[in-house]
């Protein structure tokens, strides 16, 4: 898949397609590698009507913190928040918005197929839903669709080469349409810093775009794997740097090795290794309990399994048929949304859900982990435990082959027998030193980490 990018930017002058002299290649890349991913592998999710309906409802989120001055914005997601203490906390920008000062920042989230939290049950109470953002640029087809694309004759023959059909206008006039409206938020609240995840979204790009126009600091923050089968960090062609974030809080030092001279995503100058701060909590507070001692005299090892959109249905079946054929092992699938009912699944007894504990909480007290392509595989060991991932569609090794290279902490298997085998006779290192391998993918000290990045980074606004 990397290999579609890198041969598209390095073979057609992407950089010079453009409509009013503003480059449309950096965003509709985006795209075009999740039409040529959904060609090639098929199961990419599409929000369904229902989702967009919820969506609509929630818009008014939080509507009465939009009346009054912010210095900073963070968009993030619900997907990021996390029980802690009995309160929810985003596991992104927790510590951030303590060092940037909760009155002056405000938290815009996004929601997905997720509603969100009450605020109530959230330790912020500046915060509000993107939707409303997202319900304006919508409205796209009111403005003019007479779009002048100079050289649109790149983007009909990359269409034609790899049978694509990306409808290009319409993600150019979205984009606009998001640029129009965040010129206006930002003229009225003229925040210093706005600090963002998944930058590649087009609803967040059109504001790293426009805040870097503006003269307004853009600070992306790491929320799954960075590595060179990513194509959102791997930039092959010269491109306007204002699409992308001035700097990359990631978690570990291994993302500076991504950013060579021949990728045009970001100096890694401008890279601070932070780790995470959700992941130490767990690691030093989250105690054994009565189920995990319970299941442990039952079974001879404990897997966590936490699910992936892309590839549910194969690992699915990948994981039964191995529990089908060894009971002495137990299975607990971690669904990305836990209102889908699994129940006419068939699963046998040692293999099942649990809706008391989260991705984080199993995998801490888990034997294995196990995958196919999930951003959990970077997680896991830095909570002691190791990762086995099923090499479905040849994911696994795309993603992580040349990236978890250490065999005491992660190993690949092709098929059930071999999976089996493994779980059973792999004789693993003790946690604390499974953690210690993994030590360069999340740096500790995560609050002091952020504060020490804060510094440089607040220090240029100062200076610019």
């Amino acid at each position: 898949m990397i290999r579609f990018m890198r041969e598209i930017e390095t073979k057609y002058d992407v950089s010079s397609v453009t409509v009013n002299n503003i480059q449309v290649w950096p965003f509709l890349r985006t795209r075009y590698y999740y039409k040529y991913a959904d060609k090639i592998y098929g199961n990419i999710i599409k929000e369904g009507i229902i989702s967009k309906i919820r969506r609509v409802r929630h818009i008014f989120y939080g509507f009465k913190n939009i009346f009054r001055k912010y210095d900073y914005f963070i968009f993030s997601d619900r997907s990021e928040k996390r029980l802690k203490n009995n309160i929810y906390i985003d596991i992104l920008a927790d510590d951030l918005i303590k060092e940037l000062g909760e009155d002056s920042t405000l938290l815009i989230e996004g929601t997905h197929n997720d509603i969100h939290i009450n605020i109530k049950r959230m330790p912020y109470r500046n915060i509000v839903s993107s939707n409303l953002i997202h319900l304006f640029s919508e409205l796209y087809y009111l403005y003019n669709k007479k779009l002048l694309i100079y050289n649109e004759s790149i983007l009909k023959g990359i269409n034609k080469k790899y049978t694509l059909n990306v409808d290009y206008r319409r993600e150019i006039l979205r984009f606009l349409n998001y640029v129009r409206y965040y010129k206006i938020i930002f003229n009225i609240y003229k925040p210093k810093s706005i600090f963002i995840s998944e930058y590649y979204a087009l609803s967040r790009q059109s504001a790293i775009y426009t805040a870097n126009k503006m003269g307004i600091k853009t600070v992306e923050l790491q929320h799954g794997i960075i590595n060179n089968a990513h194509f959102a960090y791997n930039i092959f062609c010269k491109l306007d740097n204002k699409f992308f974030p001035n700097y990359l809080l990631s978690f570990g030092d291994y993302v500076e090795n991504i950013f060579t001279k021949d990728n045009y995503f970001i100096s890694k100058k401008n890279v601070f290794p932070v780790g995470n701060g959700y992941l130490e909590y767990i690691k030093n507070t989250f105690k054994d309990d009565s189920y995990f001692l319970t299941m442990r005299k039952k079974y001879k090892k404990i897997v966590a399994v936490p699910l992936q959109y892309t590839t549910e249905s194969k690992l699915i079946k990948f994981i039964k048929y191995a529990a089908i054929r060894d009971n002495s092992i137990l299975y607990i699938l971690i669904p990305r949304d836990f209102k889908i009912n699994y129940s006419n699944k068939g699963f046998p007894k040692n293999l099942g859900i649990i809706k008391k504990y989260n991705f984080h909480k199993v995998v801490k007290y888990a034997d294995f982990h196990v995958t196919v392509a999930s951003t959990c595989a970077l997680e896991a060991p830095a909570l002691g435990t190791p990762n086995i991932l099923i090499n479905i569609d040849k994911l696994a090794e795309k993603y992580y082959r040349d990236l978890l290279t250490n065999r005491d902490v992660t190993r690949f298997v092709d098929d059930e027998k071999e999976f089996i085998a493994l779980i059973l006779n792999w004789n693993t290192k003790s946690k604390e030193e499974i953690m210690n391998l993994h030590g360069n993918f999340y740096k500790p000290n995560h609050k002091k980490n952020v504060r020490k990045a804060l510094q440089v980074i607040l220090k240029s606004l100062k200076s610019s």
